[in-house]
């Protein structure tokens, strides 16, 4: 992808780094591309990152992955289908199924997201690097918000509102609410999580749909984004997620945690215009849903 500025009057004298990173364009990238052909122009010439920049002038940065700086991807590319809801130049959107891991690890290399983003383009004659901006757990199923380039990436980071819907086993007595409780590491293990203070500060916003005397249907928005973060404030209230047995769910009705991102909204860094994606639930939800 390229990016295009116009310098305006109040930009004058400042160093093309200045200037670009004034714009929102990272030390990273700038410093990746500086030395391409055509990886920073001004009015279609090459210039040094000391250039001073002038009223009018236009500033091209091409953000696009390299041959090269995507070849250096452990991912292995796969022909994995993808159930794309939204793409543009900058960025696209996966509804993610449950039981696939956002990344690689290293006892699960393959099957991942990233490796059927990697074989999706490598498909279309490409080369790019995965950049995940939201992370659900495998077992979560939902909306994942995936950046084309270095510079949409730094631009989405942290500015994705995101609305999951969550079933958890029980009553919840107040309609809604927001919990602010700290989130640690439990110190015997390095998977699960637990509300401990000197945690990390986190804060899950929810409201009741629905609910009966065993199940309630929330809908909940994230202001922090910490691990496992909405299963473990719910079953610390006492409410475990259905089919979450890691943290004190049954699996009766349900074989993994019912947890769903439903909903994206961001600014997209190609046009700048506002865009909302929404996720219906998928059928293991919905079939505790029409028993509530």
């Amino acid at each position: 992808m390229q990016i295009n500025f116009v310098v305006k009057s109040e930009d004058e004298g400042k160093s093309l780094t200045a200037f670009l990173r004034g714009n929102g364009v990272s030390l990273a990238l700038i410093k990746r591309v500086k030395f391409l052909p055509e990886g920073i122009l001004v009015d279609g010439v090459k210039q040094n990152s000391d250039y001073k920049v002038k009223t009018g002038q236009n500033v091209v940065v091409n953000a696009a992955d390299t041959a090269e700086n995507a070849g250096k991807s452990t991912v292995i590319a796969q022909d994995i289908p993808m159930d794309i809801v939204y793409m543009d130049q900058c960025c696209m959107v996966v509804n993610k199924p449950y039981y696939m891991p956002v990344h690689p690890s290293f006892n699960h290399p393959t099957d991942t997201l990233a490796n059927a983003f990697v074989g999706y383009w490598k498909n279309r004659g490409q080369q790019k690097i995965f950049r995940a901006i939201n992370r659900l757990d495998k077992n979560t199923s939902g909306l994942v918000l995936i950046a084309l380039d270095a510079y949409s990436a730094e631009k989405l980071k942290g500015n994705v509102d995101k609305t999951y819907t969550a079933i958890v086993q029980g009553k919840v007595e107040k309609q809604q609410g927001i919990i602010e409780l700290p989130i640690a590491r439990q110190t015997e293990s390095i998977i699960t999580r637990c509300v401990r203070e000197g945690g990390q500060y986190a804060k899950t916003e929810y409201t009741v749909l629905k609910q009966n005397e065993s199940f309630s249907l929330l809908d909940i928005k994230l202001h922090t984004g910490r691990t496992h973060q909405i299963r473990v404030h719910f079953s610390h209230l006492g409410y475990p997620l259905a089919g979450d047995d890691l943290y004190g769910g049954s699996t009766e009705y349900i074989n993994r945690h019912a947890l769903h991102c439903r909903k994206l909204e961001f600014i997209s860094p190609f046009d700048n215009s506002k865009v909302v994606i929404n996720s219906d639930l998928p059928q293991d939800m919905e079939d505790i849903v029409i028993k509530i």
